[in-house]
């Protein structure tokens, strides 16, 4: 399973909703988390972890066969103990890694088909002239919103192109304004959750207890139910009748 995480505007918390996602994804799964942020990676100048092994080493894995390639040989782990691919700080070496990956029978396709294996995407800010490939590959794209109404036209532009482009996006709106019914009659897309402005543990959120937590854990139920009932509405054509 391939969840996508972005934004159009701002810094509305992105990196921190992919951490707390891939911490506390549902049913006892394991998540990894991937940063592929167009404009190069933060995590691991902002951790203090190595450049390598990273998203690059994860792209040259996939040669000359994709199916063989382990994730958890190219993750290193946050100080909470989350495993995460790092990207590099290159923007270009990003986007060029990114195409690789999400290439037609490359690796993330193949977690996208995949019910076993979780992977969250970190995709920093999403630049809707140059749309990155994995808003037609992930299971789920998380757009991370504030709900005002400064946002409101850039948001559907966004919304616009990514329907055009067949992406399976939702909104998570973050902190006060408009309701999430509001957002979704006027943007014309649905609304995965609503979360609190400001988490109550710091950057990464372990606390079952602490509201940021229970609103991120409520939208990763969310998601695998919708993918669950994706994957139970694809009917195997009847065999024929024979004569």
């Amino acid at each position: 399973m391939l969840v996508a995480v972005a934004s159009v505007k701002g810094a509305p918390g992105v990196t921190r909703l992919a951490m707390t996602l891939t911490a506390l994804w549902p049913h006892g799964a394991s998540a990894t988390l991937v940063e592929t942020d167009a404009v190069g990676g933060t995590i691991a100048g902002r951790f203090g972890l190595a450049a390598s092994p990273s998203l690059t080493t994860l792209a040259a894995a996939m040669f000359p066969a994709a199916q063989d390639v382990r994730i958890g040989e190219h993750t290193q782990q946050l100080p909470s103990g989350l495993p995460v691919v790092v990207a590099p700080a290159d923007a270009a070496g990003v986007q060029a890694t990114v195409l690789d990956l999400a290439a037609t029978g490359g690796l993330l396709e193949q977690v996208a088909a995949d019910s076993e294996t979780v992977v969250v995407l970190d995709c920093g800010r999403l630049d809707v002239r140059r749309l990155s490939p994995v808003v037609t590959v992930a299971n789920e794209f998380l757009l991370v919103v504030r709900p005002v109404p400064e946002e409101i036209g850039l948001l559907g532009v966004a919304i616009k192109s990514l329907q055009k482009a067949e992406s399976r996006v939702r909104l998570v709106l973050r902190g006060g304004g408009y309701t999430a019914g509001e957002m979704s009659r006027t943007l014309g897309v649905e609304v995965a959750g609503r979360l609190p402005e400001a988490p109550e543990a710091g950057l990464l959120a372990r606390s079952r207890r602490n509201a940021y937590a229970r609103s991120v854990q409520q939208i990763a139920l969310s998601i695998t139910d919708r993918v669950r009932q994706s994957a139970a509405a694809v009917v195997e054509p009847e065999p024929e009748a024979v004569a």
